[in-house]
């Protein structure tokens, strides 16, 4: 509802440019300080609006109303997390849900954040890029290990919602960390999908930033974390292979090693066999041929070359990232030489493993790792010089194996993915509108988990048992921390009561079309302001 003109709104219209509006978002809905609070002004009416719309069709102010409950409720010590209620006032905070996953989310809300000030050069959006780095920066060196991320932190002496977050009985969480003159507690055993958000989030960034610092900050971060990765560092572990302990000096590559998370101070390695998998302890790997370290184990000599896709995407994406932030930056020319000679020794090798992608997940199960290929191969393919190895990985990769197994699933994030870096042979107009559509299908802040039950709604899937035939729309699925990655035939859900999610699924999506043109701002001339 507009009012009179009242108050003049606090904006430095000097900062428009021909590509950025006039009015970018100062402050978030609702938010208030000691002498003003924030409202939304409209630039052509001259008027200030009390309710900002974000019905249907609205999807700016969408955005804006996500952020907003985002960064009031579910960013606790900065790290992304879902929030369960105390009551359905949904004023007090119970606790919060989603503890082992905030690295990917954080990253991806950074990345969002990334994509608003390179579309509006909104100073709001520039001030939570400047938070969100700082608080990954923390995450990537709290441990004191070289490109160990931590899944969370925050400070010992944190409300108690928090400090449930860190409890002293779980084995993840190491407490009383000094860091920076203050007492931490943090969560480690990271896995590898976590770094996938953060590394979005990173390069968006540092594309969208020019504040040198922040550039600083991330160029620091990711070159320590190659340069680990490259080090292949020979380590004395404790192996279980098939049941079977026992001990060996292994080199590790690709690895990153936390002294914290490795049992009595060794990293340890588990391998199994049929069916294959090896997973460590105190080190993590990311291994295009999972051969190049089993066939270091006593007895695997002649182990055949074991190919994982996803973790060649990962793991190519890192690479580029790095060659990214240093990219005329005279003080890296001798790192990132070195990292240059090692992409391009393996780069090709890699894009061999990665056309080898096949959906192996059954059913409604593992859909999440669909999302561990798109996010990084949409890194890889942006940073990518080489025209050939783009061109492969377009149409190899990002086509006929990734996009090819997903084009039916009303997938946003996955849609506009592939539209932003398909071939351009491709025609994606239909597929940009239909997602388009679906996108404006989320639901409005907050978003809060409700029950569902679609049986009947939609045709029973006759291979599968208890999901639906076809992809359910946005709109009726069950809420989620990220909705993309969840698989989309859910007929029934029970739902959390007084549970709200941020909305970084919808802050992704929403920008990242903004970003590569596939839908336009519906709410233009608008901007929020303090008023006094």
């Amino acid at each position: 509802m507009a009012g009179d003109l009242g108050d003049t709104p606090i904006v430095n219209t000097s900062e428009a440019t021909d590509r950025l509006p006039v009015c970018p978002d100062h402050c978030r809905i609702g938010a208030f300080n000691d002498t003003a609070s924030c409202h939304l002004w409209d630039s052509r009416t001259g008027l200030w609006s009390h309710d900002p719309d974000d019905r249907e069709y609205r999807l700016h102010n969408r955005a804006r109303h996500h952020i907003a409950w985002l960064n009031q409720w579910m960013m606790p010590a900065g790290g992304v997390m879902a929030a369960e209620f105390a009551d359905a006032t949904l004023s007090a905070v119970r606790s919060y849900g989603g503890r082992r996953d905030s690295p990917i989310w954080t990253g991806t809300y950074l990345a969002a954040e990334a994509l608003r000030l390179m579309n509006t050069g909104a100073p709001d959006a520039e001030r939570a890029l400047r938070e969100t780095v700082e608080t990954l920066h923390r995450w990537w060196n709290i441990s004191g290990d070289r490109g160990y991320l931590a899944r969370y932190a925050a400070p010992a002496d944190s409300p108690a919602p928090i400090q449930a977050l860190l409890s002293a009985d779980d084995p993840e969480v190491h407490r009383d960390v000094s860091y920076e003159n203050q007492i931490w507690h943090w969560r480690g055993n990271i896995s590898r999908d976590q770094y996938q958000g953060v590394m979005l989030g990173y390069s968006l960034a540092y594309e969208a930033t020019s504040n040198p610092t922040i550039r600083e900050i991330i160029r620091h971060d990711v070159v320590e974390f190659v340069e680990q990765l490259m080090n292949s560092e020979r380590q004395r572990v404790n192996l279980m292979i098939n049941g079977w302990n026992l001990k060996a000096n292994v080199t590790i590559p690709y690895a990153v090693f936390s002294q914290a998370d490795a049992p009595n101070g060794t990293p340890a390695l588990t391998l199994n066999t049929n069916p294959f998998d090896v997973v460590g302890e105190g080190v993590l790997f990311f291994l295009p041929n999972a051969a190049d370290l089993v066939r270091q184990l006593p007895g695997f000599g002649a182990f055949p070359d074991f190919y994982q896709p996803t973790q060649a995407i990962q793991l190519a994406a890192i690479f580029r990232v790095a060659l990214q932030v240093t990219e005329d930056v005279p003080e890296y020319a001798e790192r990132r030489q070195i990292i240059a000679e090692h992409y391009e020794r393996h780069a090709d090798e890699w894009l061999d493993i990665a056309a080898d992608w096949r959906n192996t997940n059954r059913c409604d199960s593992g859909y999440f790792g669909l999302n561990i290929g798109f996010m990084p191969l949409y890194n890889w393919i942006r940073l990518e010089t080489d025209p050939a190895r783009r061109g492969r990985l377009q149409r190899e990769v990002l086509r006929d194996a990734l996009w090819a197994e997903v084009a039916g699933h009303k997938n946003v994030f996955f849609a506009f993915i592939y539209a932003a870096q398909a071939p351009d042979e491709d025609d994606t107009r239909a597929v940009i509108d239909a997602h388009v559509a679906q996108l404006a299908r989320f639901p409005d802040a907050p978003n809060l988990s409700h029950p569902i039950d679609l049986r009947g709604r939609y045709p029973e899937s006759t291979t599968c048992p208890g999901i639906s035939a076809e992809a359910v729309n946005v709109d009726e699925r069950p809420p989620a921390s990220f909705t993309w990655e969840r698989h989309p035939w859910k007929l029934q859900d029970d739902g959390t009561p007084n549970m709200v999610y941020g909305g970084v699924d919808y802050l992704i999506a929403y920008w990242m079309g903004r970003h590569h043109g596939f839908l336009a701002d519906d709410a233009p001339g608008t901007c929020l302001l303090w008023r006094q």
